[in-house]
């Protein structure tokens, strides 16, 4: 008879793990009891999101309650992809209403917060 197989132990260097971390895809679930996922979106999809709202991307309030939406990948496991208008945009921000915008915005700052270069460099050089 042959030994069982060991389970292989993988050790993810610091560089690794800050780019699995920019990769990572997380759930949040808001009142009505939607799973809604995110992933940090590129930063293309920033300047996008600028273009194609035009002069209302002037507004820094209406900025910061729309780009956190670009965030979202999937409702309920329906995907939800990139606005490529601003009536998409809009259409977005109905389906997730008030409590998935809620939702939204909460798991955009608890897991992808603010960037942290300093933190990132620390581990880098271990």
């Amino acid at each position: 008879m042959s030994e069982p197989m060991k389970q292989a132990k993988v050790t993810l260097n610091p560089s690794e793990e800050i780019i699995q971390a920019a990769h990572a895809e997380i759930t949040v679930l808001d009142a009505r009891h939607r799973v809604i996922r995110l992933k940090k979106p590129g930063v293309l999809a920033q300047y996008r999101l600028i273009e194609l709202l035009g002069e209302s991307a002037k507004n820094e309030v209406y900025m910061g309650m729309v780009l956190p939406l670009i965030f979202v990948t999937a409702i309920n496991d329906a995907p939800v992809y990139m606005p490529a208008s601003k009536a998409q945009v809009e259409a977005l921000i109905q389906q997730l209403d008030e409590d998935g915008i809620a939702a939204v915005m909460q798991g955009v700052q608890e897991y992808f917060g603010k960037a942290d270069p300093e933190g990132d460099k620390a581990a880098l050089k271990k």
